[in-house]
């Protein structure tokens, strides 16, 4: 599932670049802060699943909901990151 969400990441974070160069870089950091924004209520969706379901759930399904959560973590981090240096090259490059 990590993959996946890697995948994801380096899709969205290209079409960002293409966005910034042929359009505005303002327009590619609030695409990818909005991104960002959307991975963290994933993120927190799953936590909040977990926390009030964790009883109830299955083992497959406990297991799914972490690796879930375990990979909008991860892409939580990157997004968080991109959008950073989306800012970053904006500032500089104007």
């Amino acid at each position: 599932m990590i993959f996946f969400y890697e995948l994801l990441f380096v899709l969205v974070a290209v079409a960002a670049v293409v966005i910034g160069e042929a359009w505005s870089r303002l327009a590619a950091f609030v695409f990818l802060s909005g991104w960002f924004a959307i991975v963290l209520l994933g993120y927190a969706s799953f936590g909040a699943r977990l926390t009030v379901s964790g009883n109830a759930m299955t083992d497959d399904e406990r297991r799914w909901f972490t690796d879930a959560r375990d990979g909008l973590r991860h892409l939580r981090l990157l997004f968080g990151l991109a959008a950073l240096a989306a800012l970053g090259w904006r500032l500089i490059a104007g």
